[in-house]
């Protein structure tokens, strides 16, 4: 009886619908990318997204950042703390297999968006320097990716992917690569603009390098506030409150610019005071299995239970 009544409590998993949903939208788009790109075409796009995305620009800048965290760090940790050595692995994954997968299920959505290209492209304005529709492509993507940011915090079965981004509780520039693959199908809208600028211009991809390195030095561990223009840019500071250990924070939500934030009145910029200890960083409650969990760590295993948890969801089975 009394085995019975412990069975009856201890949580049951279940396969999470909307997870299944999402990762099989990612295979149709990948598909279609494939197709898209023909076989030939896709090693190329491959090779340019990874050189744009995690090329070496972009593991300079990271490097860089690295050895400033440890001269002047927010939290003061070893190099080889857990969660450093958690996140290098998200980076491998990233660069090994998320960047083909984000190549693939972007031009599997740009089909898509083929369809309703005549509405989305803006005409031809001749005498308008090729800058200013860069500037609008950036500001743009800047703005879509918000809007995909907020959606997934707001919608639960988003949040259960983006969640194990906010699981870090060790929170470094490398965590900027701590995140489920599936996740990058929410920001597949990004691509617009980029596509509504293509008559007048073709964004650089150096631009959308510095804007992937602008993108990263949020999560930096250091205490820079850009003092009066946090309001122009996102600083560690600022995005470090939106990481703060509770549950779904919707604010401080943009990625390059705050103008958004502030806009939909969901800024909350840093105290300026640096002498007080920084903020703790994860998930209330632990949600997600994080590595800084006691015991002899075990990343493989951590990775692989936080890549599958948005699969599943908890009940508790009643007698």
């Amino acid at each position: 009886m009394a085995v019975s009544a412990v069975s009856a409590a201890r949580p049951a998993r279940r396969l999470y619908l909307p997870t299944i949903v999402i990762a099989g939208l990612a295979g149709w788009l990948s598909w279609r990318g494939w197709l898209a790109l023909g076989q030939s075409g896709v090693a190329r796009s491959v090779s340019a997204g990874r050189f744009e995305l995690a090329g070496p620009a972009v593991l300079g800048f990271v490097a860089v950042v690295v050895v400033i965290e440890q001269i002047w760090p927010a939290q003061r940790r070893p190099v080889l703390a857990r969660g450093h050595v958690l996140d290098v692995a998200y980076l491998l994954l990233y660069a090994t297999l998320v960047v083909p997968l984000i190549v693939l299920i972007g031009s599997g959505f740009a089909g898509v968006l083929a369809h309703a290209q005549p509405w989305l492209v803006l005409p031809r304005v001749p005498g308008v320097p090729g800058w200013c529709f860069i500037a609008l492509a950036v500001l743009g993507i800047d703005a879509v990716d918000w809007l995909a940011h907020l959606g997934n915090h707001r919608i639960a079965a988003l949040w259960r992917l983006h969640a194990v981004h906010h699981s870090q509780e060790e929170l470094s520039i490398l965590t900027t690569y701590r995140a489920h693959p599936l996740v990058h199908v929410s920001f597949l809208l990004s691509a617009i603009p980029i596509l509504a600028v293509e008559s007048n211009v073709v964004t650089p991809a150096a631009v959308l390098t510095v804007y992937a390195c602008l993108g990263a030095l949020p999560h930096a561990n250091v205490r820079w506030t850009y003092g009066p223009a946090d309001r122009i840019l996102i600083s560690p500071a600022y995005h470090r409150i939106h990481h703060a250990a509770t549950g779904r924070l919707d604010i401080n939500l943009g990625t390059v610019f705050p103008f958004w934030d502030l806009m939909s009145h969901r800024a909350v910029f840093p105290d300026p005071d640096r002498s007080r200890a920084a903020s703790a960083t994860g998930l209330a409650g632990r949600p997600v299995p994080v590595e800084q969990a006691e015991g002899r760590p075990r990343y493989a295993r951590t990775m692989l239970s936080q890549l599958a948890e948005p699969f599943t969801a908890r009940r508790t089975e009643t007698p």
